[in-house]
């Protein structure tokens, strides 16, 4: 039966795939950071966990106090991940109380990823259903590869899963929907608590005792899980990993909600999600891949872009002001002299110091011919000049700086 509340759920889902599309009005775009933003799971777990909140953090308050007054409201009314699980759900009838079987795990994730945020590494925050929504139509925007394939998986992961137990995720499994159920809970206890016209007979049961030893033992378990993995957090990653400017100097593959936001936001094509170099746990954040492991790839960082940083929900890239932009290093280029026309070659060929929009790049003689080196105290690591560098293989890489720094040399003319 197509009711005003399925209506509503339609043109919510329309809507939003849209917008996670970039099917919409440039002006529009910047709001695709709105639906992962709403959900209180990773918008309060990423900033209590990096210890800062930004104006985003008020679009979560609303899904926060709802529940205590309206119960699951967003979840049957306005979720677009619901609406798609629950039309899938209902293909298949037949199987409708296989969901009873199922554990409430949702229950027990959203404590243990606010508790594991609390000590600064958000476990499965990523499961959230408003990001795993964004993120699979992040990776319909562009060709079907093994990595807008990984992209995908969750999306299709809930779509099977509700096919095969009817109302599986939004009953039992979804995180942000078991986060909603615990508030309705505490809603319910509250009002009947402080009713005055109720008798205390009259009060339904509701074993405050056993919640609250449950609560508790699902936020021992997720604090305990994020000091397990506190200690990797600043571990090395290969050289050639540049993550996005602003990116979290720690814990960034907790924090990061693999949303694809910041792909899509990228105006030259430059973030790509990773498949595997920083470790299982940062399967599918996002990358800087330049030209050197990318032979399509012929742009970089551009000095003055900070669409990236404007989009993150979760806190794993800070939001940066062109100025900021200008005086943080993503990265330093390194200069393979065994492979560099000027200094193998002793020919003439200064072209990484041409492109170079920091002036990173200065001369020094070396038999007769000028030869490149970097300035570390000015390169950036914009990637300008592997963009543009003519040996084969190329001759001048982008290496990471672990962390990102913020320097002080002069920055380059914006014009």
């Amino acid at each position: 039966m197509f009711t005003r509340r399925n209506l509503l759920r339609l043109i919510l889902f329309v809507a939003f795939a849209l917008l996670a599309l970039g099917a919409v009005p440039e002006s529009w775009r910047p709001g695709r950071v709105l639906l992962p933003a709403l959900s209180p799971l990773l918008n309060l777990g990423g900033g209590v966990a990096v210890r800062a909140f930004g104006i985003l953090t008020l679009l979560a308050l609303p899904l926060l106090l709802l529940p205590l007054f309206k119960g699951r409201l967003f979840c049957w009314w306005l979720c677009p991940m619901g609406f798609a699980a629950e039309n899938v759900s209902r293909l298949n009838r037949r199987n409708a109380g296989l969901m009873r079987k199922v554990p409430f795990v949702g229950q027990a994730l959203a404590p243990a990823i606010l508790a594991s945020a609390a000590v600064g590494y958000p476990v499965l925050i990523w499961t959230d259903p408003l990001c795993i929504f964004n993120g699979f139509f992040a990776a319909c925007r562009g060709p079907l590869t093994w990595a807008s394939g990984a992209m995908a998986a969750g999306f299709v992961f809930i779509l099977a899963a509700s096919l095969i137990a009817p109302n599986v995720w939004c009953h039992r499994l979804c995180p942000l929907g078991g986060l909603e159920e615990w508030l309705t809970l505490a809603g319910n206890a509250l009002r009947t608590r402080f009713a005055r016209s109720a008798p205390p007979c009259a009060t339904p049961a509701f074993d405050g005792v056993r919640v609250g030893r449950r609560i508790f033992l699902e936020l021992a378990a997720g604090g305990a899980a994020g000091l397990a993995q506190a200690p990797f957090a600043n571990r090395t990653h290969p050289a050639t990993v540049i993550r996005p400017p602003g990116a979290a100097d720690r814990a960034f593959n907790a924090l990061c909600s693999r949303c694809g936001n910041c792909m899509k936001a990228c105006p030259y094509d430059l973030i790509v999600p990773d498949l595997g170099t920083t470790g299982i746990d940062g399967l599918l954040t996002p990358v800087l891949k330049f030209r050197s492991q990318n032979s399509d790839q012929e742009n970089f960082c551009f000095q003055s872009c900070t669409a990236c940083t404007n989009v993150c929900p979760s806190g794993a890239i800070r939001k940066l002001k062109p100025d900021e932009k200008l005086q943080t290093a993503i990265g330093l280029a390194r200069i393979d002299k065994k492979r560099c026309i000027a200094w193998e070659k002793g020919e003439l060929c200064v072209v990484c110091q041409e492109f170079c929009p920091y002036q990173a790049i200065i001369e020094t003689q070396h038999k007769g011919v000028n030869c490149p080196i970097i300035d570390a105290d000015k390169c950036r690591g914009c990637g300008a000049c592997e963009s543009q560098c003519p040996a084969q293989p190329i001759a001048i890489v982008i290496h990471a700086r672990a962390p990102q720094i913020h320097l002080t040399a002069p920055a380059p003319n914006k014009a």
